[in-house]
């Protein structure tokens, strides 16, 4: 657990967010989720998590999912840019 701490302290001087600093802590496990939306739903959720301010690690699932979907149904997701 010290060490735990001492290297989430280091990424924090490092200019870490807590958000990206945690992943060193002992809880950060592999997680799989399993997700059902309607279209609104999924906008909502693109506008989210494809922002600048949203986290790293979920900007890498959401980003490519965003393409995927502007490939199959461009008229609803084009204009949400990332």
């Amino acid at each position: 657990m010290l060490g735990a701490e001492k290297a989430y302290m280091e990424l924090i001087s490092l200019g870490a967010t807590p958000q990206e600093a945690r992943s060193v802590l002992p809880n950060s496990l592999k997680t799989e989720i399993v997700v059902t939306m309607n279209i609104r739903e999924w906008r909502h959720f693109f506008k989210l998590r494809t922002s600048k301010a949203a986290h790293p690690q979920m900007r890498e699932i959401a980003c490519p999912l965003l393409d995927e979907f502007k490939k199959r149904i461009p008229i609803l997701f084009d204009e949400i840019v990332y």
